[in-house]
């Protein structure tokens, strides 16, 4: 997978303030993020490829159309922002996953489109703490399916905390802000959803 700059604060405020360059900077850095985000949703209700991409393409042209109106311009207030839409558009899409010309092509698997994205590799080894040895494609599949076939099996607020902990890279203030919390009670429920999803995959098993 191709190697992508991170983006800088300064990049987000050009972009806020219409520069191009800088709009498709946020773009190209938010893409895979945006559909890792999808994912993280959208797998636990056994969603299909095809769904993945249709509510992606329709969070990244909310997110572009709304830059003007981002109020925090930095990373993390994109990121943010990002949170929001896609919790939207994957809550619509569940209500209604037929409206609008969706979830009408055929099932495809999720976990071949996102096997390859970073931020399985940073939440395994966080749940593990194991070494940060490179890792082969099969092993990092691996990892993807089983975290995320547990992930699944969480009570809600569990995996809303890590979705927006790990795929979303938000900070406890930022999850307690999404989800009309105290910091500390955010801390609190990512802290036993961690611990929950550690016992559900069964690290020590894997790592045999």
């Amino acid at each position: 997978m191709e190697t992508r700059a991170e983006l800088s604060d300064t990049e987000v405020v050009e972009a806020v303030r219409g520069a191009r360059a800088a709009i498709d900077a946020v773009a190209r850095s938010m893409s895979d993020r945006v559909r890792l985000m999808v994912y993280a949703r959208l797998s636990p209700s056994g969603g299909d490829a095809a769904a993945l991409e249709d509510i992606t393409q329709q969070s990244l042209e909310a997110l572009m159309t709304g830059l003007p109106s981002l109020k925090l311009a930095t990373v993390p207030g994109l990121r943010s922002f990002a949170s929001t839409i896609v919790s939207r558009r994957v809550a619509d899409f569940l209500r209604d996953p037929v409206g609008a010309g969706r979830g009408r092509r055929a099932p495809g698997s999720l976990d071949s489109t996102v096997a390859g994205w970073s931020s399985a590799g940073p939440l395994w080894q966080f749940l593990s703490a194991s070494a940060t040895s490179p890792l082969s494609a099969a092993v990092r599949e691996n990892q993807l399916e089983r975290v995320m076939g547990e992930l699944a099996l969480l009570r809600e607020e569990y995996r809303a905390a890590i979705t927006m902990a790990f795929f979303d890279q938000l900070s406890t203030a930022q999850i307690a802000e999404q989800t009309g919390t105290t910091r500390q009670a955010a801390a609190m429920t990512l802290l036993r959803a961690v611990r929950a999803l550690r016992e559900r995959v069964g690290i020590a098993d894997l790592e045999d």
